[in-house]
């Protein structure tokens, strides 16, 4: 079922630290939309449009490189944001694709009526700021890991950062972000189940 205007509105201010006259300007401009299990919210060479707030379910961001070969690049359930700055603010085509891995709501703003609502209200553009710096940061943690840590090391920060999505998430796409196969990420998980008997 699709959220009401007052229940965007209000979903909206429990959100975003923004005024309560850009909150009404964002909630009206809002687009509701449902997406299946497996169904795409933006597919590679298609132009990002939209920016989007998770209100149920669960997404992944990924490329897909030679050979269908997957690459998950982050994971995002509800109160999340998606739809992949790097397409958003780049005038050609997207490289990224956006998928839902459960049954997924989201509110999505086209990013040009955002962004010149954002020059509008400065509280609206502080939040939107915030928000970019913490997917800023996110990416620059998930490179120190890809970098720096084992694939143990990598698995149990995982876990405790996420562990409240672990069991969402199948094995496979776990591994693909994780960057190892699904038979090593079962021997550490085999390996952790052991180590807590």
């Amino acid at each position: 079922m699709l959220l009401s205007d007052d229940s965007v509105a209000a979903l909206l201010r429990r959100s975003i630290p923004a005024t309560a006259e850009a909150i009404d300007e964002l909630a009206a401009i809002a687009h509701r939309r449902s997406y299946a299990t497996g169904e795409y919210l933006l597919r590679a060479g298609e132009r990002a449009v939209y920016v989007f707030l998770i209100v149920e379910g669960l997404i992944r961001e990924l490329y897909i490189g030679d050979g269908g070969v997957e690459h998950t690049r982050a994971f995002s359930a509800e109160g999340g944001f998606t739809g992949s700055l790097r397409d958003l603010i780049s005038p050609g085509p997207s490289v990224s694709w956006i998928q839902a891995l459960e049954p997924t709501r989201v509110l999505a703003w086209p990013w040009a009526r955002l962004d010149k609502l954002c020059d509008e209200h400065p509280s609206l553009e502080r939040a939107t700021r915030r928000v970019t710096e913490a997917l800023y940061v996110r990416k620059a943690e998930r490179e120190h890991a890809m970098l720096a840590l084992s694939a143990a090391e990598r698995y149990a920060q995982w876990l405790g950062e996420h562990g409240a999505i672990d069991r969402r998430i199948s094995r496979r796409h776990l591994a693909s972000y994780l960057g190892m196969t699904p038979e090593h990420l079962s021997r550490l998980r085999a390996r952790r189940v052991r180590a807590a008997r």
